[in-house]
């Protein structure tokens, strides 16, 4: 019984391990209006591209991944 509990205990961390949900582009149906959310804003808006980005500005694309600095060849990017 010990054990089953060490086990589920020392597994809860890999469970809780999460990321920031990623922004995409909406433009508006009536004006053409583009804006930058992570959800949809509702009726009236339609998806621009699909592509994912990092930032609420859009300029930032999501298919980079990030390394922690222990792994080899990682070079930390300036202003993070």
């Amino acid at each position: 019984m010990r054990a089953a509990f060490l086990a589920i205990s020392l597994s809860l961390p890999l469970l809780a391990s999460a990321a920031p949900a990623p922004y995409y582009q909406w433009q508006s149906k009536a004006d053409g209006t583009v804006i930058c959310r992570q959800t949809p804003p509702g009726h009236g808006w339609e998806l621009l591209s699909g592509q994912p980005f990092r930032d609420l500005n859009c300029t930032q694309p999501a298919g980079r991944v990030d390394r922690p600095s222990g792994v080899p060849g990682f070079r930390p990017q300036p202003g993070r």
